[in-house]
């Protein structure tokens, strides 16, 4: 049996961001098509508009330290305040999934979340799906 396109693999927080994550920016996903204008993005899975969570991962290694994580969601997310005397917005992500895709021959993904939250409320509220789909308290960052 084969796994369909557009499959989304569940994934913790810890697994992917070990060393946290940090918003940038919240902005409304676009959409592109070869010979078509842009447009706001739809998540194929839901119908909901797409949100795109730009960001920082610490633990990436070389120059390259960009993330981006999409939300569907009928309204933008709010990120988290920022860190008392610092510029930094930790973010908490459940629900996490991503989508493998290639392009150009390298494989890369796409990644996915239910939900955004501070580090703060996230070890306050509770649980979240790990990958094997038990749960589990996240980490802060």
């Amino acid at each position: 049996m084969g796994i369909p396109a557009g499959h989304r693999f569940g994934i913790t927080f810890d697994e992917l961001y070990p060393q946290g994550f940090f918003v940038l920016s919240v902005d409304r996903a676009t959409e592109y098509a070869e010979g078509k204008s842009p447009r706001p993005a739809v998540d194929k899975l839901t119908g909901l508009p797409v949100w795109t969570v730009q960001g920082t991962d610490p633990s990436a290694k070389g120059k390259n330290t960009g993330a981006v994580v999409k939300i569907a969601s009928e309204y933008q997310p709010v990120p988290p305040e920022t860190l008392a005397g610092t510029p930094f917005r930790p973010a908490v992500f459940r629900g996490l999934k991503v989508t493998p895709y290639v392009r150009d021959g390298w494989v890369s993904y796409t990644v996915w979340a239910d939900e955004m939250l501070a580090p703060q409320a996230a070890n306050r509220g509770g649980k979240q799906n790990n990958a094997n789909g038990t749960s589990e308290a996240p980490k802060a960052a």
